[in-house]
């Protein structure tokens, strides 16, 4: 499946909002509120393997908020090579 597929799935299924790792917080560019670690949960997450271009695989991380958001994230594959944003996600609890 393409990352586009997926996003489309994922807002049909009311996961609209489009979260971005801002330091220590998600941030939703649409409120540009805030959210700490604490306050939001994974609800599933995808992988997409282009296949022949490592810097084209991502992940989209579907993603609630003790306030009621819902939301997704997306996150280049090549983000391993980034510390602070593989410390956050992997400090996101799921939800299960």
């Amino acid at each position: 499946m393409e990352l586009a597929e997926l996003l489309s799935s994922a807002q049909a299924r009311g996961y609209t909002s489009n979260f971005a790792i801002s330091g220590e917080r998600l941030r939703c560019s649409e409120t540009s509120e805030e959210i700490a670690a604490c306050d939001a949960w994974v609800v599933d997450s995808q992988s997409v393997d282009a296949g022949t271009d490592p810097g084209d695989d991502a992940t989209i991380y579907l993603i609630e908020t003790r306030s009621g958001q819902r939301g997704y994230l997306i996150v280049s594959d090549s983000f391993h090579a980034n510390p602070a944003s593989a410390d956050f996600i992997d400090r996101l609890p799921r939800k299960g």
